[in-house]
């Protein structure tokens, strides 16, 4: 089963993806030659009034067929010349409206990546009837031998502020506003504390763990439990789609940053296994997997290289600035040179993947 729950789960995430492209698309009536679910071959399609809806063989993808200029091929003969040409209008297609229009229609599919982790977590604290919150800033207990207990930090101190070394300061209403300060984190962090009415600074060091993570070794007392009404876990479900949000963005700058080690992604067979290990704990943890990666793909598809939306919207504010648009060899080279990093990028996630999940 867990093939199948694998297969849903990114055909779910994928088709609401490029769903909000092609409704921004066809708002801004720009002509939409195909909408497909899939890459490869067709395995079923039908024509609309002018896009043609098809599934093809290979579930990890999607596109839509935005035509980009006035003459597209659509075929050709054995010797590579065009057979059949699409002719459409200058304003019609996705260079020929508005720039502004342009860089709508790019951030729809991130936009409604958002929107389904925000519909997916309300259905699950809909489902659960309550939330774990997280208690205040005091530390519960503090591990033996562990950063935090060499710099001196005890159980019962209560942490009122985290300053790094990039110049962020924290100041934690919670223990997870701690926990989502920390998560990408690797250089010396000064730690103001409370202890008996003073107030103390310690710096400390995170240190690398067995499971490729860096901690400083304090956890926090037990959750509270709330319960939820059905209307309640829908402001709860959109505050926890943000959190999420800042999480996900806080790790990927930190991969940017070197805050965050390559050795964090995960890529298809991650994924996989991931599902398979969701699974086991039942629907609720699917949901909660398919939320998060419906971020995850929203925000991954912001960054700003040339084949992803975000490299798009990029080249799209330049032409914005500079008024016309940028040199299609430049910008066919730019695509070539970010297709190639993607390409060892995809290589190196799945070696990882490998040895990460079978030796």
């Amino acid at each position: 089963m867990t093939i199948i729950y694998f297969i849903l789960m990114l055909g779910i995430i994928i088709f609401v993806h490029e769903f909000g492209h092609l409704i921004v698309a066809k708002l801004f009536n720009v002509y939409v030659s195909e909408f497909a679910l899939g890459f490869g071959p067709k395995l079923w399609s039908k024509k609309g009034k002018e896009t043609t809806y098809s599934l093809r063989a290979i579930p990890l993808g999607g596109f839509n067929g935005m035509v980009e200029n006035e003459e597209t091929p659509l075929a050709f003969d054995e010797e590579g010349n065009p057979t059949e040409i699409l002719r459409v209008p200058k304003e019609r297609t996705l260079y020929g409206v508005a720039i502004w229009k342009r860089i709508l229609i790019l951030l729809a599919g991130t936009f409604f990546n958002l929107l389904l982790a925000v519909f997916v977590f309300i259905l699950i604290f809909q489902i659960n009837g309550f939330i774990n919150e997280y208690p205040a800033p005091y530390i519960d207990s503090v591990t033996s031998g562990s950063p935090a207990e060499i710099a001196g930090l005890q159980a019962g101190d209560l942490i009122t502020k985290i300053e790094y070394t990039n110049g962020d300061v924290v100041i934690p209403e919670t223990f997870y506003d701690i926990i989502v300060a920390n998560q990408s984190n690797t250089d010396p962090m000064t730690i103001y504390i409370e202890r008996a009415g003073q107030e103390m600074v310690y710096v400390v060091t995170p240190k690398l763990t067995e499971n490729n993570q860096y901690l400083i070794g304090i956890s926090c007392g037990p959750l509270v439990q709330k319960e939820l009404t059905f209307w309640s876990a829908i402001p709860t479900g959109i505050e926890y789609t943000f959190d999420t949000i800042k999480l996900t963005l806080s790790g990927i700058v930190g991969l940017f940053t070197g805050r965050t080690g390559l050795d964090s992604l995960g890529g298809t067979i991650a994924i996989y296994e991931y599902t398979k290990e969701a699974a086991s704990y039942g629907l609720v943890s699917l949901l909660s997997l398919m939320g998060s990666l419906s971020i995850s793909v929203g925000l991954m598809n912001q960054l700003p290289l040339a084949i992803f939306d975000g490299g798009k919207v990029v080249m799209a504010i330049i032409e914005l600035i500079t008024g016309k648009r940028m040199n299609e060899k430049v910008e066919m080279a730019i695509n070539y040179f970010a297709l190639a990093v993607i390409m060892l990028l995809f290589v190196f996630v799945t070696y990882q993947d490998i040895t990460k999940f079978f030796g």
